[in-house]
């Protein structure tokens, strides 16, 4: 039997790149309080995406309240402190996505189901109708009222309870300690990136030159 031609062209199977397996989005929930694990019942509770709140989203893309009260790039996490600062029962579903974002569905998934109702009985929304950080309100914004619910569209009542959430939430995330040491060593990273990047560009630009450099002759009077 003749041997294969392409044989020493296959890949060895140590070398060979295999992407993990895609996780599965009905899993990995994390119940908040944590003693409610195995009894809380969050069939009926509305979910918020980080893209609700994301002051660098567009409408389009999922932004639910004014770019002046949003907050940028919010994580699932920033929205789980959030909310446990303020009592609110929820459930963090880490794997979920935002289908109207695919870029968001793979750098900042996930989003957290939330007792609205509940919130709103112990009076923890009271007075945060349009609540800016400088202390001024906004009643209304331009922000249409589209469906905000885990699977179908909030009511009115609804959707203005989820707004006022949303507003006092995003002035919350702004001061998160974890979210502010998140944000200073992500932003060491990139000056470390681009330091490097300026660092290689300068050496090869220097290497490339001195070659050339070396290969010229100098230019002089012929003689007569």
């Amino acid at each position: 039997m003749p041997a294969n031609p392409l044989a020493d062209l296959a890949v060895p199977p140590e070398e060979m790149i295999s992407l993990p397996p895609k996780p599965d989005s009905n899993s990995g929930f994390l119940i908040w309080p944590m003693s409610e694990t195995f009894t809380m019942n969050y069939k009926n509770f509305s979910a918020i995406y980080p893209n609700y709140l994301d002051s660098n989203k567009t409408i389009k893309l999922g932004r639910r309240i004014a770019a002046k009260d949003a907050v940028s790039e919010p994580t699932i996490q920033d929205i789980h402190e959030a909310l446990a600062s303020l009592s609110i029962r929820h459930v963090i579903q880490p794997h979920k996505g935002y289908s109207r974002d695919a870029v968001s569905r793979w750098d900042n998934p996930g989003r957290v189901l939330v007792d609205l109702d509940g919130a709103a009985e112990r009076g923890v929304l009271d007075g945060a109708l349009g609540m800016r950080p400088d202390g001024t309100f906004d009643l209304e914004d331009d922000v249409p009222d589209m469906g905000a619910g885990q699977e179908g569209i909030d009511n009115g009542e609804t959707t203005a309870k989820k707004k006022k959430l949303m507003r006092k939430l995003a002035v919350i995330i702004r001061d998160l300690p974890n979210r502010k040491k998140r944000l200073i060593e992500l932003k060491a990273r990139e000056d470390a990136e681009k330091l490097k990047s300026v660092e290689s560009g300068n050496a090869t630009s220097g290497g490339t030159s001195n070659g050339q450099g070396g290969n010229r002759k100098k230019k002089g009077k012929k003689k007569k």
